[in-house]
């Protein structure tokens, strides 16, 4: 966002030192100390102590097991989930989403990609065992999943080139894509193809189906998966109930943006 030209008048900055707190502790991952968080933003300990107080008494922030140290509370939660539920896109799928999971028998998913994160905007999850260990709100880098490989079709190479530059690409499984030309050519076979079919290649014993959405333009904001145990899949059906299903679903949430193309 561009500053107004009356920033410093507008500009609260107790408000943005107690949001920058609820980031801090979001990113670090585990609880923090008032004197923590006080060195982490260079403030010194009176101040962090109000910052923690205000947020911790609108129950933003709570105490962890571990004595004078907190972590995010669960409004914050609420929040994040407000935020999701309100995307007009997640609401155009919802009834699709569960449509394929009944269709299906496992469970389905929309995502949409975030910077360099795949991010879940909505969950339905199987109503057998076999559930997806993939939640609302669940977060994975981009280049390691199918699901990321969709996503990142709608980037052309110099924005896929920049996406790799800006991170450490680390293997989780052998079929993890490490640098630039890798993740390149996994996105290119997606991108020919129209969806992608995995099996081990996030984690070992799990299966997905993975197919775009696309918007008025054209363009891939979204993608479409199924996903389980390999258990909750009946292979010689692949083609016939899991990857037709997904595609016609991600083509359906499609039409609901208004795209008119057939794939």
């Amino acid at each position: 966002m561009t500053d107004s030209p009356n920033h410093k008048v507008y500009f609260v900055p107790g408000l943005h030192r107690g949001l920058k707190v609820l980031e801090l502790l979001g990113a670090a991952g585990e609880a923090m100390s008032i004197s923590d968080i006080g060195r982490a933003m260079g403030l010194s300990r009176s101040s962090a102590f109000r910052l923690v107080y205000t947020l911790r008494h609108m129950e933003f922030l709570k105490e962890s097991e571990q004595k004078d140290t907190y972590t995010l509370g669960a409004r914050v939660l609420n929040l994040g989930f407000a935020y999701l539920n309100q995307q007009p896109i997640a609401t155009i799928a919802r009834p699709h989403l569960a449509s394929l999971r009944d269709k299906t028998g496992v469970s389905a998913h929309l995502s949409v990609l975030e910077g360099q994160d795949v991010l879940y905007l909505g969950s339905h999850q199987a109503r057998t065992g076999y559930v997806s260990n993939m939640v609302t709100g669940t977060r994975v880098k981009a280049y390691v999943i199918p699901v990321g490989w969709v996503l990142l079709t709608a980037l052309d190479d110099a924005e896929l080139k920049a996406f790799c530059a800006g991170q450490k690409m680390v293997p989780t499984t052998e079929h993890t894509p490490t640098t630039y030309t890798e993740l390149k050519a996994k996105v290119a076979s997606v991108r020919e193809q129209g969806y992608v079919f995995s099996r081990g290649f996030h984690e070992p014993g799990g299966s997905s189906v993975a197919a775009p959405v696309r918007n008025n333009t054209g363009r891939v904001v979204a993608c479409v998966n199924v996903s389980g145990p390999d258990s909750g899949f009946d292979f010689d059906q692949l083609d016939s109930l899991y990857i037709a299903e997904t595609r016609a679903t991600a083509l359906q949430i499609s039409r609901g943006l208004g795209y008119l193309g057939d794939n």
